[in-house]
């Protein structure tokens, strides 16, 4: 089995038991809990990948990033609001 289809299914696997923990009730944890899982991911898997995969990982960590920025942003707004 290739590397790439092992991390392809170690994420499968943490999104899925993610979803089972928190489920469809609160999307912001769940958006981070995923991003913490891919920095894990690659962060593991980093000297066991050829850099043509460890770019395509660090797209989908920016992607993330840009999403975890965003529920920053809404908390903030939130928070603004109730002053």
């Amino acid at each position: 089995m290739l590397i790439s289809q092992k991390l392809a299914i170690s994420m499968a696997i943490w999104t899925l038991l993610m979803l089972t923990l928190i489920g469809g009730e609160n999307v912001e944890l769940f958006v981070i809990m995923i991003l913490i899982g891919l920095l894990i991911i690659r962060e593991l898997s980093s000297i066991y990948i050829r850099p043509s995969l460890a770019v395509r990982l660090d797209v989908f960590v920016q992607i993330g990033i840009v999403f975890f920025i965003g529920v920053v942003m809404r908390r903030i707004l939130s928070i603004l609001e109730l002053i």
